[in-house]
């Protein structure tokens, strides 16, 4: 799932998380909160947001209306001097309480939710850079707002939970399933990094601390916490610690051996979920050498250590849950509410999530190669010819085999059809390649299920089709847990009349071992005069065909009497040849619908 990957960050480039997605879910809980599909920008994830145009300014007036009130000089511009925050912040929380109304809403367990206050918190902390470059005291005075921030944006957040379960009781319940994950969102609006910084290295601790009482732990004594554990660290890799280095092995594996002896290494180190509580366990050597500070004693006489260690930790744990979500939030992109670029990411099937009265998912419908592998002899066999239980089994046999080819490449299994499997390139992100990508796991899939004929394993034959065009992704709901995503729309439908062929070949179907005993039958799509399609190969649409052209250096040659398309892949070694078969006719379609042959040699 796509929502995993988004919140790992390169160990290399990390400060303080390098644990992988162990740590990752440490601290965020598992499974981890779940974020809506990305599109793919120049090689990274993106999420390209856009808020109600409104916003922005409302939420300007509302940020320079709370620094006036906290004193921060040049907050407010002189035209606005005057104006009262409490107006400004109800016209603000009106807007932000309608807006999360429409997200809960709309969120079906998709991550919508998560996504909307990603691009908040980043809307927020981009205006008050914004501000600060005007007014450079206001760096200062920011670290001051944690606490009215926290409570009004949780006080909006609950209230707009409330409205939506008071005008449809149980719906927020149910739509958000017993799985529900928060912890993202408690992170970004208690932990008090996410509303003023974008990234943990723009965090001053020592201003941070000095201001923000939420940690309980002053600067002075947090970084003398902080440079003894990392010299300790530093110690025990040098010595060789058995304990340490058993908990690196196990919990640090992708953190490079010659990264250890470095200051920045080593504070990854001290700081891994399971390495500090190891060295703070361990009395007689970590406990001297912090009660030997002059300023962790005078501290420790003033409370008892633990309430000490305790804040220490929680601190840690805010800035690790920071950094990872710092880097989760870099893949949000805030958008205007118009331009050319938005345009152009319509136009090419690429997705905007905008967060209004309405929430929408714009290009919910978005171009895809849906992928129909649909088995030949099921319906005999399941009138008799064979026990229900033998022929699951020869169905796990058989899917068993054709899954790792779709995961290969990069497809995602829509659902299992009893007799067949619906595959779909392109729901999760935008690659012109999706439509070959089909093509060589359709390949693949059919020379697997002819060499488990040529063995006897199976007797079924095959049908594939790929059809490209536009489709509406849908999530339904079906109880507390199961989410249902599948795509929807005309173009699904024609690539399974595509599959399916006339029920002629469906019918004909070989008695139960004839495979084992003939041998690997013609794999062929024909069109008869009638338009009617006969399908026992592999069949692609016109459209698929204008995607591949656009992609492959196909050759034009004639073999037997035909006009042939050729290309050699070396992703599968095979070469592929792909020949028209004749305007297939369809129950309900008013037009002829040009279907191509597929066939491969290697």
């Amino acid at each position: 799932m796509w929502s995993a990957s988004l919140y790992l960050k390169d160990p290399a480039g990390a400060r303080f998380v390098a644990g992988g997605p162990a740590e990752v879910e440490l601290l965020l809980g598992s499974p981890l909160p779940s974020l809506p599909p990305p599109d793919r920008e120049g090689g990274r994830s993106v999420f390209a947001v856009r808020f109600h145009p409104q916003l922005r300014t409302l939420l300007l007036r509302f940020l320079q209306g709370l620094l006036s009130q906290i004193g921060a000089e040049g907050a407010a511009p002189p035209d606005r001097a005057g104006r009262d925050l409490p107006r400004d912040q109800a016209d603000y929380e009106e807007a932000l309480e309608r807006l999360l109304q429409s997200v809960r809403a709309a969120d079906r367990r998709l991550g919508l939710l998560n996504l909307c206050w990603l691009a908040l918190t980043r809307d927020v902390a981009e205006s008050l850079h914004e501000l600060e470059a005007k007014s450079p005291a206001i760096k200062k005075a920011k670290y001051s707002l944690h606490p009215l921030l926290s409570s009004f944006y949780k006080r909006v957040n609950q209230s707009a939970r409330r409205v939506v379960d008071r005008n449809c009781p149980g719906r927020v319940a149910f739509l958000a399933g017993t799985r529900e994950n928060t912890a993202l969102v408690d992170a970004l609006l208690d932990d008090g990094f996410a509303f003023t910084e974008l990234s943990i290295s723009d965090v001053d601790f020592n201003q941070f601390l000095a201001a923000n009482k939420r940690y309980r732990l002053s600067a002075d004594v947090f970084f003398e916490l902080y440079s003894i554990l990392v010299r300790e660290t530093e110690r025990r890799l040098r010595e060789g610690d058995r304990g340490l280095l058993a908990r690196m092995a196990r919990h640090l594996p992708d953190l490079p051996k010659e990264h250890w002896q470095t200051p920045a290494g080593a504070a990854k180190v001290m700081m891994n979920s399971h390495v500090l509580p190891y060295l703070l366990a361990d009395a007689w050597t970590t406990g001297t050498r912090l009660m030997a500070s002059a300023r962790i004693k005078a501290e420790a006489d003033k409370r008892r250590p633990a309430e000490i260690v305790d804040a220490f930790l929680d601190l840690i744990s805010g800035v690790k849950r920071f950094e990872i979500l710092a880097h989760v939030r870099d893949q949000v992109v805030l958008h205007g509410p118009f331009g050319a670029s938005l345009d152009d990411r319509v136009s090419k099937g690429m997705r905007l999530y905008e967060f209004g009265d309405s929430a929408t998912v714009l290009n919910s419908a978005v171009n895809a190669s849906v992928l129909f592998l649909d088995l030949r002899g099921f319906t005999k066999t399941s009138e008799g010819h064979i026990s229900e239980r033998d022929l699951t089994r020869e169905l796990y046999t058989v899917f068993d085999e054709f899954v790792p080819h779709v995961r290969r490449f990069g497809g995602t299994v829509d659902k299992f059809l009893g007799d067949g499997i619906m595959v779909n390139y392109g729901t999760d992100h935008l690659d012109p390649l999706n439509p070959l990508n089909a093509l060589r796991t359709a390949i693949l899939c059919q020379e697997t299920l002819q060499r488990m004929r040529e063995e006897g394993t199976t007797y079924f034959k095959m049908g594939i089709a790929i059809h490209y065009g536009r489709v509406y992704i849908a999530r339904f709901i079906a109880d507390e847990q199961a989410v249902q995503t599948t795509v929807i729309g005309r173009n699904v439908n024609l690539a399974g009349r595509l599959s399916a062929g006339a029920t002629r070949a469906l019918d004909e179907d070989e008695e139960p071992g004839a495979a084992g005993r003939s041998g690997a039958p013609g794999m062929s799509v024909t069109v008869d005069a009638s338009g009617t399609l006969i399908n026992e190969g592999i069949a692609i649409s016109r459209d698929t065909l204008v995607q591949l052209e656009s992609q492959l250096p196909l050759v034009h040659v004639e073999k037997d009497g035909r006009s042939v398309m050729e290309y050699f892949d070396e992703q599968i070694s095979k070469r592929i040849q792909l020949s028209y078969a004749g305007d297939a006719k369809f129950k309900g379609v008013r037009s002829s619908f040009p279907v191509y042959a597929v066939s491969f040699e290697g």
